[in-house]
C-alpha cells in the first residue's frame, strides 16, 4: 500500500478506535470537511464535528469497501455501523434524543492531500437512509 493508502488506513483505525483527537491532527490547521450535517473549516470545527458524532454512536465502525488514489486525492466508500446511544445534532441545529436504534449504511469519501494531510475532505452518505434506520420518517416513507 501507498503511503497514501498508509494514512487512509490510518484514520479508519484510529475513527474505530474512537481516537477523535488523532483522528483531527490527519487534517491540515486550515482543512474544510464538508458533510450533510454541515461544513466544518479548521481543525477545532472538525474536532467538534467528530466529538459529537462519536457522542452520538459511542461504538461506530467504518469499514472500507473500495479505496482508490490518484495523485494527492483518495476516494473511500465505506460501510458505517454504529448504534445511535447519544444525542444527535441535526443538520438544522436541532437535537436527536437516543433511539437505541442501529444505523448501517455505504459513504463515500474524497480527500485532498497537502503535505500528508487532509486538507479538503468531501463525505457523502444517505441521510434519508438513516432517518429511516432511527424511525424519524412518517411510517408511509420507509
Amino acid at each position: 500500500m501507498s503511503s497514501l493508502g498508509d494514512l487512509a488506513e490510518q484514520g479508519v483505525q484510529l475513527f474505530n478506535a474512537g481516537d477523535v483527537e488523532g483522528l483531527v491532527d490527519l487534517y491540515t490547521e486550515d482543512a474544510t470537511r464538508v458533510t450533510p450535517f454541515g461544513t466544518f473549516k479548521g481543525r477545532a470545527a472538525i474536532h467538534e464535528a467528530a466529538s459529537r458524532e462519536k457522542a452520538a454512536f459511542p461504538d461506530r465502525t467504518m469499514t472500507v469497501d473500495v479505496y482508490v488514489e490518484q495523485g494527492d486525492t483518495i476516494a473511500v466508500e465505506y460501510t458505517f455501523v454504529g448504534t445511535h446511544t447519544g444525542p444527535l445534532a441535526m443538520p438544522d441545529g436541532t437535537e436527536l434524543p437516543p433511539t437505541g436504534k442501529r444505523v448501517e449504511f455505504k459513504g463515500m469519501e474524497l480527500l485532498q492531500l497537502r503535505d500528508g494531510k487532509a486538507v479538503v475532505d468531501h463525505d457523502y452518505w444517505d441521510n434519508m437512509a438513516i432517518a429511516g434506520q432511527l424511525g424519524i420518517l412518517p411510517e408511509a416513507a420507509t
